[in-house]
């Protein structure tokens, strides 16, 4: 049943022909109510956490931890993505080159304490940014390839620090039927 979505395979060219396209239904307009519900457990007591955002897109949780005084770092190969998460809440920002990845650029806010790498997430680690108390995986488990998952599982645990929580929101699917479950 789901060998289809295992042999699926998705070029970042094709992530970035939906964000052109605004073919971004994926993309919610509100704070996650995962996170929102888990955010104590996810904090665990600590204040100013470094959050990680892969495949961030521009996503509204981004803006709600830096509001409260988080610092977030996120990753996304669409420019269009990352510009218009600054536009679209209001924020300036700066664009960087990142010497070490060559043809990467980063950008930051002016106002809050947060980073968008526009480039391929495996091109990102951290050597970058260092380690991080927290990520929020909203959706890049599911939208990455099946066979790139090992991969991406291992630059996860090399971005956590030691007392990093991982809070994941995820759904097994078969591409070619709309039946689907949330795990």
């Amino acid at each position: 049943m789901l060998a289809p979505q295992a042999d699926r395979v998705m070029a970042l060219a094709e992530w970035e022909e939906r964000w052109q396209e605004d073919r971004i239904g994926f993309h919610q307009p509100h704070v996650h109510t995962m996170l929102e519900n888990n955010i104590d457990k996810v904090l665990a007591g600590r204040a100013e956490v470094r959050f990680f955002f892969p495949l961030c897109g521009k996503a509204v949780d981004m803006k709600w931890l830096a509001d409260m005084g988080h610092s977030v770092v996120g990753v996304e190969i669409s420019e269009k993505a990352i510009k218009q998460f600054f536009e679209e809440n209001n924020m300036t920002y700066n664009e960087e080159p990142v010497p070490a990845i060559p043809g990467v650029k980063v950008f930051k806010s002016s106002e809050r304490n947060i980073s968008l790498y526009q480039c391929d997430l495996y091109n990102f680690s951290s050597s970058i940014e260092g380690q991080f108390g927290a990520i929020w995986d909203r959706g890049s488990l599911v939208a990455i390839n099946p066979r790139d998952r090992e991969k991406y599982a291992a630059l996860i645990i090399s971005l956590m620090a030691k007392d990093c929580r991982y809070l994941l929101d995820t759904l097994l699917y078969n591409p070619e039927s709309s039946i689907f479950m949330l795990l």
